[in-house]
């Protein structure tokens, strides 16, 4: 810590003073030297006393910011400590300092700036911020011994106090210009555009956005004229007057949400914005002014007519398939059947083997579009999950022995490790087809010779079905999409695996609409996948109605 001396020279601070002052930073040119002197006058003839001087702790220093009839001395004062100067003991001890004789008080240092310019008496006086610390001295002095009269100390003490008053008016400016630099840069931080004004009308705040987009700078500007010089219009192209402008209409006292407003913005064109204004007032119902935010929703609304426009098409496609298709197979497969019941001694003998060959194909179309048909309405959840109270092991072993025909016809083992119960509440036939669909996976993609292993666990409120496979596996970049619609992975492709990629997206979906889920994971222990099912036992309950 410094002191300065009034020819701005300064007292740099020893290394072992360790005077206490208040942590907050003062700037001494908040009171200008005028009203500085103006108190320190005012003091000094209350005191009276020849001199006065007023400190106060800027940072790390304590600065003279006021003084009256201050001694010559003080010009020609060589740098000293602040331990050794009477306000450095004020502000050690954060008491008054009253001394009648300089000379003659063992208080006072050796060194002492007042014993070198003449001064012999001195009375100071903590100044104070709101919080109680000490962050200035405001002090008198004489040439002579003197002892001093309560009256003329209560005047020091009026000094002091008028100072305490600025420093807490100077630390409330500081600390409003502080959040109004924090409101100010989290406002311009923002995409969304905010403009506030005050009671009277008159904008405070515009923030960046709104700035950018307007091309107006308006604060200080009345509301009125600047709602009337934005170029904004409904989105039917009908004209908004300024009355109705959400910030005007919030001014008088009106909440306004979600009024939808084109704003033609330079250099953007029409832009769509959703407009809130909200009145701001006190505690007590007083209006203070009122604020309106702009939300730019172009983006969002072109999203929204993109994705209808989406369903649109996968709603006619879907029509398209399953009434403009599924009827023409529904024929050729009631024909080809008819053909491959004929007499083998009949003409069509010789084409039984081709007859057989286009049924298969029906039958892979027929599936495909009943595949793409149950996707879809469980997508837009108009399939429906029917749950009963059924034994999920029971299920399983079902589908387990539906499997082994096919799979023991590749020379699979399929091994099965069942509880004999395990009661949850589920759809049976959706939990049968997504159990299906994994070992009907596990069998497509093992080679011959290989095991297929079945586990079913309940555990606390779940139950885990793990079914794992000594197959070709699934490639690390390739399990984040192995669920996505329509994939199909490089095994598939190279070896002519058929399929339309849609069993496992499906199966994810019964397993969702079951408040459950699928993960894939490498065979923990050799070759192979491991898909796990997990599933509660009972459905989360549903939030009561308020």
């Amino acid at each position: 810590m410094t002191a300065w001396s009034d020819t701005g020279h300064a007292y740099p601070s020893a290394a072992e003073d360790d005077v206490a002052v208040g942590a907050m930073e003062l700037r001494s040119g908040g009171m200008s030297q005028t009203a500085a002197d103006r108190l320190a006058a005012l003091t000094a003839r209350g005191a009276r006393a020849r001199t006065a001087a007023i400190h106060l702790v800027d940072g790390g220093q304590l600065n003279l910011i006021g003084g009256h009839q201050l001694p010559a001395g003080f010009q020609r004062m060589r740098p000293v400590a602040v331990s050794s100067t009477l306000a450095g003991i004020v502000l050690r001890t954060r008491l008054p300092l009253i001394i009648t004789d300089v000379d003659a008080d063992v208080r006072v240092p050796a060194d002492a700036p007042a014993r070198t310019v003449g001064l012999r008496c001195y009375a100071g006086f903590p100044v104070r911020d709101p919080a109680g610390a000490v962050v200035g001295v405001c002090a008198v002095m004489d040439e002579r011994p003197r002892e001093w009269e309560a009256g003329e100390l209560a005047a020091v003490d009026d000094g002091a106090q008028a100072c305490t008053t600025f420093v807490g008016e100077q630390l409330a400016r500081e600390a409003e210009r502080r959040q109004r630099n924090f409101l100010d840069t989290l406002l311009d931080s923002l995409d969304t555009g905010v403009v506030a004004c005050d009671a009277d009308g008159r904008l405070i705040v515009v923030n960046r956005s709104l700035r950018s987009r307007l091309g107006i700078e308006a604060v200080g500007e009345c509301a009125r004229e600047w709602a009337a010089r934005v170029p904004v219009t409904r989105p039917d192209g009908a004209p908004v007057t300024a009355e109705r402008m959400p910030l005007l209409r919030a001014l008088d006292g009106e909440q306004v949400r979600g009024d939808e407003q084109v704003i033609h913005v330079a250099g953007q064109g029409r832009r769509l914005f959703r407009v809130n204004g909200h009145p701001i007032t006190e505690g007590g119902g007083r209006r203070l002014g009122a604020v309106s935010v702009f939300h730019d929703i172009t983006e969002a609304r072109r999203a929204e007519e993109l994705q209808r426009a989406l369903t649109r098409s996968k709603d006619e496609y879907l029509n398209l398939v399953g009434h403009e298709l599924r009827s023409p197979l529904t024929i050729i497969a009631s024909y080809l059947e008819l053909v491959g019941d004929s007499d083998p001694q009949s003409p069509l003998a010789d084409a039984l083997p081709m007859v057989a060959a286009a049924q298969r194909g029906s039958d892979r179309l027929r599936r495909l579009v009943e595949a793409l048909l149950d996707l879809s309405a469980l997508d837009s959840g108009h399939a429906t999950i029917e749950p009963l109270e059924i034994n999920l092991a029971a299920v399983v072993a079902a589908s387990v022995r539906d499997a082994e025909a096919g799979a023991h016809a590749k020379g699979l083992i399929v091994t099965a490790d069942l509880p004999d119960r395990v009661a949850m509440h589920g759809d049976p036939d959706r939990l049968a087809q997504v159990v299906g669909t994994l070992l009907d996976n596990a069998v497509t993609y093992t080679p011959a010779g290989g095991t297929i292993t079945v586990r079913l666990t309940a555990t606390g409120a779940d139950a885990t079905l793990e079914v794992t496979d000594t197959g070709v596996g699934v490639p690390p970049h390739e399990r984040p999409h192995v669920f996505d619609r329509f994939f199909r992975g490089a095994v598939t492709t190279e070896r002519s695996i058929p399929g339309a990629g849609l069993g496992l997206a499906t199966a994810l979906l019964v397993a969702e609409r079951h408040h459950g889920t699928i993960t894939v994971a490498p065979n923990p222990h050799r070759a192979g996948t491991t898909f796990r099912l997990t599933l509660p036992l009972r459905p989360p309950e549903e939030p009561a109605a308020e």
